[in-house]
């Protein structure tokens, strides 16, 4: 199951998803860096247009100031065709048609002037949005660019780490398996324990059965005396080899324990080293596949308002460009009035020369209007051009626009649809990881607490050991009583060698030889240490065939 945590975060699907993510961060830096160059680009562009609206005020006074002349020329002349009565009739159509045509100007320039405000407005909106979103998305798409490739650094790591965490787990398993081979073969330990203790009855009820007979009998003094040799020689052989069972026993339940305490302490050490290998907790309590995931979201939602501002950015440039294209309606009227400006000139220039000396003050009135004429046309043209320059302007920056929008709709689709398969996958892997991380969990818990409340249960041993020691206490009082009455005999291996021919263990046979050393003059009593019987290979492994009787 560790194993099966690690394939999932370290595994050939991980791998692909590494990479597909590096090409992704790579194509959205690229993206967005794109769109900052384009987003600077926009503001230098809408901040020339701020100027030259700046510049359109001159112009636009001038035409304020012909409004005012031409009502006053207007009055003159109708004051002055008064004044001279039928001569000057044909004078006061012209007076009517320049005060209509100062109304003309007053209007157009009026509207070039509201239509101008309006842009202005607009345009120091989009820049001040402009800043703030390139300011505010630029940190946000940075900080979340940095914790994707954090997070994709964290899953190389992991993916290294698994590979030698691999071999750990095989390690830790292969030492949870020598532990499992010691408890199976210290389980046997049961069955030898009680072969040695039915030797060790035969052999009393063999000395307890000579006993009786020699009753039945009228004991010669040679036989009671050797009945009683040997009666100290059994319970002292005896108690020796119950001593040795019980040390034995006690020896291989402690070895029970320990195994299945350390088992359980490795199971929980190999999945702490799992779950730190496969960054199942991040920095913020989330794994770190989870973190990436809501990274990725992020970046999603950012794509979006990206596209979304430069829709905006389009619509705004469309009602530029809209707006321009009526101020340079108004422009061209004006144009026009100009023109009739200079046939009115023109025709007072006339009428004032047919009328005489009594017109000359009405040919003054006509050079003036002519003269405005002229700074009509000029202020026009100057208007016209600074229009002409904002719809170079706008124009291109709409074309470029367009297409960029175009571009970058079709990129941000298809980032934010390889963005879901990443994300589904994702998903997926964190969904497989949390439910291995729970089955992996609940498993060592389930085996921890079996373990303990095993192992707290485990005190056979000392019962076996309490009685062990009274019937110890008892063989020993007997061999005493039969000491005090005859000494221990040097043909202890002969008078005893009936009992070594039913022995079915090594440690049963050394014991024996031991003592027997001791009774033939050997050098002194030797300790009994009987190693313990280790598992052979096959054994080690508790495969589905281990006998464990």
């Amino acid at each position: 199951m560790a194993n099966q945590l690690v394939e999932t975060v370290s595994g050939e699907r991980a791998h692909s998803v590494v990479a597909r993510l590096r090409e992704m961060i790579a194509d959205m830096g690229a993206y967005l860096a794109g769109e900052r160059e384009q987003s600077q680009a926009n503001y230098a562009v809408l901040e020339k247009i701020s100027g030259l609206l700046d510049q359109v005020s001159q112009p636009l006074e001038g035409f304020q100031k012909m409004y005012k002349v031409l009502r006053m020329l207007s009055t003159s002349t109708k004051i002055e065709s008064a004044r001279i009565g039928e001569k000057g009739s044909g004078f006061l159509t012209l007076a009517m048609d320049v005060e209509k045509l100062s109304h003309l100007v007053n209007d157009k320039s009026g509207n070039i002037l509201a239509h101008r405000q309006g842009l202005i407005t607009i345009i120091n909106d989009d820049l001040r949005i402009v800043r703030s979103t390139e300011s505010s998305q630029g940190s946000e798409v940075n900080s979340v660019l940095n914790n994707i490739s954090a997070c994709l650094e964290q899953l190389s790591a992991v993916n290294e780490q698994c590979s030698r965490s691999g071999e750990l787990i095989s390690s830790v398993s292969g030492e949870i398996s020598r532990n499992i081979g010691e408890v199976v073969a210290s389980l046997q330990a049961h069955d030898m324990t009680r072969q040695q203790i039915e030797h060790i009855v035969e052999a009393l009820e063999v000395l307890t059965a000579d006993y009786e007979a020699q009753g039945e009998r009228t004991a010669e003094a040679g036989q009671y005396r050797g009945l009683v040799v040997e009666t100290g020689d059994v319970c002292e052989l005896q108690a020796a080899q119950l001593s040795h069972a019980s040390a034995e026993l006690s020896a291989a339940v402690d070895s029970v324990r320990e195994n299945l305490l350390d088992i359980a302490s490795k199971q929980s050490h190999m999945t702490t080293q799992t779950l730190s290998v496969t960054g199942a907790a991040g920095s913020s309590g989330h794994s770190f596949i989870e973190e990436m995931r809501r990274g990725l979201s992020a970046v999603t939602a950012v794509l979006a308002r990206c596209a979304q501002s430069d829709r905006d950015m389009s619509a705004t440039m469309k009602s530029v460009a809209e707006t321009i294209g009526q101020i340079t309606g108004f422009v061209t009227d004006i144009e026009d009035i100009g023109s009739e400006i200079d046939l009115i000139a023109l025709n007072s220039q006339i009428k004032a020369a047919h009328t005489g000396t009594e017109g000359a003050a009405l040919g003054v009135l006509a050079e003036a209007i002519k003269r405005l004429s002229v700074d009509a046309v000029a202020q026009t043209e100057s208007v016209s051009q600074i229009l002409i320059r904002i719809n170079e302007e706008t124009g291109h920056l709409f074309e470029d626009a367009g297409d960029d929008d175009q571009i970058s709709a079709a990129r941000i689709t298809a980032l934010e649809e390889d963005l879901t398969k990443v994300l589904v996958t994702l998903e997926h892997m964190n969904a497989e990881q949390e439910e291995q991380l729970s089955a992996l969990n609940g498993k060592v818990l389930s085996l921890g607490r079996d373990i303990e409340r095993t192992t707290s249960g485990i005190n056979a041993h000392e019962k076996a050991a309490a009685m062990t020691g009274e019937v110890l206490a008892t063989l020993e009082e007997i061999k005493v009583q039969a000491r005090e009455r005859e000494p221990a005999s040097t043909e202890f291996k002969n008078n005893l060698r009936h009992l070594q021919e039913r022995y079915t263990m090594q440690s049963e046979r050394h014991i024996h030889e031991a003592i027997a050393k001791s009774r033939a003059g050997g050098a002194g009593r030797e300790p009994v240490a009987v190693q313990r019987t280790e598992p052979n290979g096959s054994e080690a492994e508790f495969g589905d065939n281990v006998d464990l009787f």
